[in-house]
């Protein structure tokens, strides 16, 4: 008989110091995928204020909840990179939502744009509560 060998896959530990650097990469990215699609100035801003925004909101929350720097970090750096993969190689579509929502109060749906971020968003919370989670 052949013993059966179990595999198992195990997070690896990410220190803080290397959850600042993937969190400062995340947000370059994030700036450098997301700030070309944005049409106007006005929405440049907007873009450029939601690494801000998640900061504050992430820190705000874990303050409330008493949450540790290391899953403030891998919440950030996992939900931010959820957009620059949920937006790549989609330009045209996020560019015509933009334009119908300027032109027509509001942006028609963009399915494959839709189900892409959609993905991308359970893909990454998949990966947070693995390297959480274990």
């Amino acid at each position: 008989m052949t013993a059966v060998k179990e595999i198992t896959l195990h997070p690896p530990h990410i220190s803080i110091g290397t959850w600042w650097i993937i969190a400062s990469i995340v947000t370059v990215l994030l700036l450098a995928v997301c700030m070309p699609l944005a049409p106007t100035r006005d929405s440049k801003v907007k873009v450029a204020c939601i690494p801000l925004l998640g900061v504050v909101f992430l820190g705000g929350a874990a303050k409330l909840r008493a949450h540790d720097l290391e899953t403030v970090l891998s919440v950030y750096s996992t939900a931010t990179l959820a957009f620059p993969l949920g937006l790549v190689g989609r330009g045209k579509e996020v560019r015509k939502a933009f334009e119908d929502e300027k032109l027509f109060g509001k942006a028609n749906p963009q399915p494959k744009l839709t189900n892409q971020l959609l993905i991308a968003v359970c893909g990454m919370l998949l990966v947070w509560a693995w390297l959480r989670c274990g």
